[in-house]
């Protein structure tokens, strides 16, 4: 989706703000006060950041994707994640 024009702002915006929390929670110290503050911000800003991927991207995907783009998505994801279980916990 990230290469057809209609999706792709959004989605380089969502990995933006995936980059950039990775980028903070590798550096933040939790005792300073001012990243605790800063981690509550990621926190709240954590929650629009989902309600954009399921409220929106999600939803989109299952219409713009293809059965073999479903595949090389699930391919990439277990790629990245090779101790991942794609079924919920519980």
């Amino acid at each position: 989706m990230e290469q057809d024009p209609e999706y792709a702002p959004y989605i380089a915006a969502l990995v933006e703000e995936h980059r950039e929390l990775a980028a903070f929670l590798a550096g933040a110290d939790v005792t300073d006060p001012a990243d605790a503050a800063a981690l509550r911000r990621a926190v709240e800003e954590l929650h629009h950041h989902i309600a954009k991927e399921e409220d929106g991207l999600f939803p989109a995907s299952l219409t713009a994707l293809t059965g073999d783009d479903w595949d090389l998505s699930i391919k990439a994801w277990r790629a990245a994640h090779p101790d991942g279980d794609l079924r919920p916990a519980g």
